[in-house]
């Protein structure tokens, strides 16, 4: 089952298969905005609700692009809880989070379906769409392109000093509680912050981190699947993201080898987070990227 439930002038409530809704924001440009853009979907990482992106949307929107950010399940205003019954992972938000939110934002900003949408990502963002993209749901809803921020594998190799340690130690202890529990609670002992997630999500993640490879990920053959994406594809990390490194950015574009990804630092110092709080470094690279790639 699926609806939309109008939340507010900028809002609307998607209701997924499971019954359970998120709250999509949405941008309208002006009027006398150029209606050719694309919408921009910007999806954001673990532990992070949509509110915290709007400065970043406002910026797209203010530029004549329509901007929706939508939010991982379980996350921000989403009223899934993970527990041992309810549990998902990268193949549910490929199939029916991503493009279910698509589709409503396009029905609710008054745009086609068949208009163009390019994806915004941030970090766990961007692991779920690099699949995404892969996808039929995917062409189905146009999309052209992906620009990722603070984007990359877990892979713990592609880390080093703290941040390898965090990473290799840190994904198989999450997993193993969420084997026990079935899911991963949050709480005190969630030195990351990444808040309670389902436990089908933490294990496929934490084996992602250990081995680099989508062969793992149930529902689809994800490891083919992404070797056949064309759209460009465009993954930055800034040069203090301790959470994304260079080699973690390089390490999820080879799995992306037909769109020839570019891999690029960007400075400012804005992080793994702060990029979405002070968006005119990462709006511009998108503009860059948008006229450079996407532009017909």
């Amino acid at each position: 089952m699926t609806s939309i439930t109008h939340v507010g002038p900028e809002s609307v409530s998607v209701t997924l298969p499971d019954r359970s809704a998120s709250t999509v924001l949405l941008f309208a440009p002006g009027e006398t905005a150029q209606p050719a853009k694309p919408l921009v979907v910007i999806w954001p990482g673990f532990g992070m609700g949509a509110r915290y992106f709007k400065p970043m949307a406002r910026w797209l929107r203010d530029h004549g692009f329509p901007t929706a950010i939508g939010e991982l399940r379980g996350q921000g205003t989403s009223t899934a809880s993970a527990s041992r019954r309810s549990s998902w992972g990268y193949h549910t938000m490929v199939t029916e989070d991503y493009p279910l939110t698509i589709a409503a934002a396009k029905e609710v900003l008054g745009l086609p379906p068949g208009h163009p949408v390019v994806l915004l990502t941030h970090s766990m963002g961007g692991q779920i769409g690099s699949l995404f993209l892969s996808s039929p749901a995917a062409q189905e809803q146009n999309v052209i392109g992906m620009m990722g921020v603070g984007t990359g594998s877990p892979y713990w190799r592609s880390f080093t000093g703290r941040p390898k340690w965090r990473v290799g130690i840190g994904a198989p202890v999450m997993a193993a509680v969420s084997r026990v529990l079935g899911f991963w609670p949050g709480g005190r002992f969630d030195l990351a912050g990444y808040g309670r997630q389902a436990g089908l999500h933490v294990r496929e993640w934490a084996k992602l981190s250990r081995t680099n490879s989508f062969s793992h990920i149930a529902g689809a053959d994800y490891e083919t699947a992404t070797t056949e994406v064309t759209v460009p594809v465009l993954l930055t990390r800034f040069a203090n993201d301790e959470d994304c490194s260079l080699e973690s950015a390089q390490a999820l574009a080879i799995h992306l080898p037909a769109a020839h990804p570019a891999v690029e630092e960007l400075d400012g110092g804005l992080g793994h987070n702060k990029w979405a709080r002070s968006p005119e470094v990462v709006g511009r690279r998108f503009v860059r990227f948008y006229e450079e790639k996407l532009r017909g």
